[in-house]
Formats: C-alpha cells, structure tokens, sequence
C-alpha cells in the first residue's frame, strides 16, 4: 500500500549437484558459486531501504541462500506491478547476473458493513452485527473493530476480530444501548484497525445514522385495577415492542409512602419475553392511607449480553383514587358504612317491638 514498508526475499539456489569438485579433460572444477556483492535498485515509485549485500561468500552445490531487502512504497505510487532491478556480481569464473523483481502495490481496504442496525428504535438494548471483510489479495492480522455513537452506548467499546484471510470476512457482535437516550437522530460510525505485514493501518469507516424514539420497549397494556378496601390488584400485559428477546422479566410494586407490596403477588415473574411477543402479569399491593392516584412498578430483565436493565413505570388511576383504610377487617369504608346503617335500623325495629309489647301488657 502507498506509504507501506516491506520486504523483498530472493533466494539464490545453487543448482550444482554432487562433489563440490569435478574432474574433466584433466581439468578441475569448483562446483561452488562465489558471490562477491548483490545490489537492489529502487525506482522513482519505490524507495530501497538497504540496497547492498557485500562479501557473501560461498554457495555449495544444492545449497539455497535468501537475501531479504526492506522497501518502502512511496505515497502516491499506482496501483499495478513495479519492477525493481537486481544485480549480482559474482567471483571466480562466475558470470554476473541482472533480474527484474517484481513488486506488486495494491492499495485496497478493508470493507466494512453493518448489517442489523434498525433506522428507528425505542428506549432499548438491540444486538447489532458488524462484517469486516478482506478484499485484498494478502490477510490481514490483528484486526480491532470499533463503533462510535453520538449519544448512544456501544458494548463493548471495541472488538478483537484478530487475522481475516484473504477474501473472506468476519463478525464483530456490539450491543447498542439507547436506554437512557434522549429522542431525535443518532450519528453511529464504523472503523476498523489492522496490520498488513509489519504496517498498522486504520480502515475507512462506515457511517449511518439511527432515529431513537422516548418509548420504552416493554410496555404495560390492558391494566385493570380491582381495590377492595387496602388491598389492590393490578391485572394486564407487558409487550415487547424491541428488537431483542428480554431475559429474566420480572415486574414488581415498588414499596414508598402508603404503598407496600402484597402477597401473593408482591413481584410477578415472566422469564424470557421474546422480541413482538407479550404476556400477562398479576400484581398485589396495600395501601395504607392517604389518596393514591398512581402506584409505581418495577421491570427488571437482562438484555442478550446478560447485563442488568430496570425501567419504572407509574401506573395511573385516572379519576378513582384509592383511598387508604387501617380498618382490621380489610373491608372498603363504603361497605362499612352500610353495615352501620343495617344495624341502626335493626336496633330501632328492637326497640320499638319491646315498647309495643310494654304497652300492651
């Protein structure tokens, strides 16, 4: 890639076989390759780093030696093969040698593409999917993804993906976390970190954007409310209108001022709620005195990362207050009341058959 170090290796082989001497018409022959120097030149495209090898020496019949030459593409340089020259300069009887090397410059990145992420979501945890692929000719390693929000929070804040061969992709899994998100547009980013050979590079990244609505993902729906003096029963749904499963759902009263949860149904627990799914609950609270117009519930559950999430939700009571009693017989003041007033009128009827019998006697 322009602006890369690298390497060139070249081996020279010695393609001599058997004794390192050989006798014909009465004449000796030294079957080893005398190597005085061997020199590689650069080009107005690519820079030799250590262009000399001098005094090499010897290489036997079927011996191999490799002289490895750093280079560096200049920045600019055009993707194709560039040809560099190779000079050896041998001893004895030994003629010298001239080679084109060739050098091939590809300058291609890695590419990157998200897969899953919604254009709109709720107040939600969603599992979002990141393929880095390879298009070069060459692997990669060390490869480290990254994610980048604005206003949002990525978990975790980065991916070790390590070598990606060529032409093939990998997977780097973020959960995206707009719980705590205020409403409106959402710029996310992509990037990417790798090495190729013995040079750190930095992707181009991938950008898009995500619409974030103030809306919960579990939502209570078909609430039915029954009070039979302190006693209070809270009957209906928790949808799931997020992206991802809910793991280990559990509603529960919140215990405050005049409200204390009650059995049997002081918490409710749903399990897994799965993604456009819903299921019904059943909660029990006392109150204690006062005029209560909302009562406050818990939801806790564990997003596909297992980490622990809790939402509150107020449940209104519109225009029917519940209000307290400490009565020890847990019946509603109302029905009290007509108690009290059958009793006033059985007294009465008492007493006005005994005066009638009085009277007559």
């Amino acid at each position: 890639m322009p602006g890369d170090s690298g390497t060139v290796t070249i081996s020279l082989n010695n393609m001599a076989t058997g004794e390192i001497y050989v006798r014909e018409d009465n004449k000796t022959f030294d079957m080893n390759a005398y190597i005085l120097s061997t020199t590689l030149g650069g080009n107005s495209n690519i820079d030799i780093l250590d262009s000399v090898y001098t005094n090499i020496g010897l290489i036997g019949p079927g011996d191999t030696l490799q002289l490895t030459f750093n280079i560096k593409a200049k920045e600019g340089i055009q993707n194709s093969v560039h040809f560099l020259n190779f000079e050896l300069v041998g001893g004895s009887d030994m003629y010298d040698l001239n080679y084109k090397i060739p050098v091939k410059v590809d300058d291609r990145d890695l590419k990157l593409i998200v897969a899953n992420l919604p254009s709109t979501v709720v107040n939600e945890i969603a599992t979002i999917t990141l393929d880095i692929v390879n298009i070069r000719a060459n692997d990669v390693t060390s490869v480290i993804a990254k994610p980048v929000g604005d206003g949002v929070v990525f978990t975790p804040s980065e991916v070790f993906v390590g070598t990606i061969t060529a032409g093939n992709r990998s997977t780097a899994i973020f959960t995206l976390d707009t719980m705590a998100s205020s409403q409106g547009i959402k710029n996310v980013s992509f990037s990417a970190s790798y090495f190729n050979g013995d040079n750190l590079h930095q992707s181009t990244g991938v950008s898009t954007k995500t619409n974030v609505i103030e809306k919960s993902s579990l939502l209570l729906t078909a609430i039915e409310i029954k009070d039979v003096g302190t006693k209070c029963t809270i009957t209906g749904d928790i949808n799931n209108v997020g992206t991802t499963d809910a793991i280990n759902v559990m509603l529960s009263i919140v215990e405050c001022d005049d409200i204390e949860p009650a059995q049997p149904y002081a918490n409710y627990f749903i399990g897994t709620l799965e993604a456009d799914d819903f299921s019904s609950f059943e909660l029990s609270a006392h109150v204690s005195s006062g005029n209560i117009t909302s009562i406050p519930v818990i939801i806790e559950f564990r997003n596909t990362d297992n980490a622990y999430t809790s939402i509150t939700e107020s449940i209104d009571l519109g225009n029917n207050p519940i209000t307290g009693s400490s009565s020890s017989n847990g019946m509603s003041p109302v029905f009290i009341g007509a108690i009290a007033i059958s009793a006033i009128a059985i007294i009465g009827i008492i007493g006005y058959s005994w005066k009638k019998r009085k009277e007559s006697a």
